[in-house]
């Protein structure tokens, strides 16, 4: 229990308060792994989560700026200790919707926040709701980091309903608090975090009557566009992008806000080194454009180089297989709408360091754990094969048909 109280305030802060989780997240997640009295599974997302970090400790020797590259590094490791300590502590349905629930009120909490003392980026007034060239934030944090943590709190609540709350007064609340958070999206006026949730619910209805095209969709297409785009797709959908990026009032760049120049440049800068890469944050402190990559493959290539990116394409993908490969539909839609709504924010912002969506993406990653407990194994439609039920003891064999 006091693990799961930790591991609550983490998945509360990281969205209430960022530049706190930023600098106490990492000795948060020790100490939830501590408390827990149990000790850590060796499992594959966590070995590889416990490795990225090794990794990233190993790049800060051939940083230019090692201060720079020191900061963005505790970054990394307090992403990769948070993710551990939540699957760690998360084994139960309870504990899961726990946590999914402390997210959710830290995102209610800063879009109140935003809504009651907003920090425009002009002096004057929105002409229509859509008018995205007005923007409101938070003082101290990026408009668009607000935009995406609230973003990844409907993701997270369109799951929790996925795995059906007990009761219906849950279901409304969370389904409130749904609502309220695509107003605070709106507010932000991020497009990318916009297009998230229009794809993630897009997903989730794809899911409901076409479920082989909506996994093949996530398996196959999601991780092209993932590598594909900022290694030269965007080329080739030139014109469909810049239609997009004129779609929303007031904010038509021309060249998506940068990005089309960004990526080049930022490619060109991990040709240079590209299996260790240059050190983390090295791009925006010491590169010719002082920014970042704004694009997860490129951000993670320049920092860590290419072994950093299998890494953490290891963490990514080790998370999310376990959901994907159950039996139960609910938990490949779960982590369907996961990766589909992410999708546009990993192409297009930074989010490789964020406890937000680490926590998200361990809560997923335990899905089928929590769909194991007591509550859940009662349930035939949540009971995997071979269940504790069948077994009768762990690591028994089930007896064979017409045996005792």
């Amino acid at each position: 229990m006091p693990g799961l109280v930790v591991v609550c305030a983490i998945a509360f802060a990281s969205q209430w308060a960022t530049s706190a989780t930023n600098r106490y997240g990492a000795v948060a997640a020790v100490l939830a792994i501590l408390v827990s009295g149990r000790t850590p599974r060796l499992l594959p997302p966590d070995l590889l989560a416990a490795a990225t970090g090794l990794w990233v400790c190993v790049t800060l020797f051939w940083a230019a700026d090692f201060d720079a590259a020191t900061r963005m590094g505790y970054l990394y490791g307090t992403a990769c200790v948070i993710f551990v300590a939540v699957r760690h502590v998360v084994r139960t349905r309870l504990a899961l919707f726990a946590v999914g629930y402390a997210f959710l009120a830290g995102c209610v909490a800063t879009t109140v926040k935003l809504i009651d003392n907003p920090i425009p980026n002009s002096l004057k007034a929105r002409d229509s709701v859509l008018d995205f060239s007005i923007r409101y934030g938070i003082e101290g944090v990026n408009y668009n980091y607000t935009a995406y943590s609230l973003a990844a709190g409907v993701a997270l609540a369109g799951i929790l309903l996925l795995l059906r709350p007990s009761t219906k007064i849950e279901m409304l609340g969370i389904a409130a608090a749904a609502a309220v958070l695509f107003w605070g999206v709106i507010l932000t006026g991020t497009r990318g975090a916009l297009i998230a949730i229009v794809v993630g619910l897009g997903y989730l209805l794809l899911s409901t009557v076409a479920a082989r095209l909506a996994r093949a969709l996530a398996v196959v297409v999601v991780p092209i566009v993932l590598i594909g785009v900022p290694l030269g797709l965007y080329r080739l959908l030139g014109s469909e992008m810049l239609w997009l990026d004129g779609y929303f009032a007031g904010r038509a760049t021309g060249d998506l806000s940068g990005r089309l120049y960004i990526w080049p440049y930022a490619l060109s800068s991990w040709g240079e080194s590209p299996l260790l890469g240059i050190g983390p944050g090295m791009l925006a402190a010491t590169g010719d454009l002082q920014v970042g990559a704004h694009n997860l493959l490129l951000s993670v290539g320049n920092d860590l180089g290419l072994i950093g990116v299998l890494l953490y394409a290891g963490v990514l993908t080790f998370a999310l297989v376990g959901p994907f490969r159950h039996p139960n539909p609910t938990c490949f839609r779960v982590a369907g709408v996961f990766l589909v709504s992410q999708t546009p924010i990993w192409l297009t912002g930074h989010w490789e360091v964020s406890p937000v969506c680490f926590v998200a993406l361990a809560l997923v990653s335990v899905t089928p754990l929590a769909l194991r407990s007591p509550m859940a194994e009662n349930d035939p439609r949540t009971a995997p094969p071979h269940s504790a039920r069948t077994l009768g003891r762990v690591g028994a064999w089930p007896h064979p048909v017409g045996r005792p």
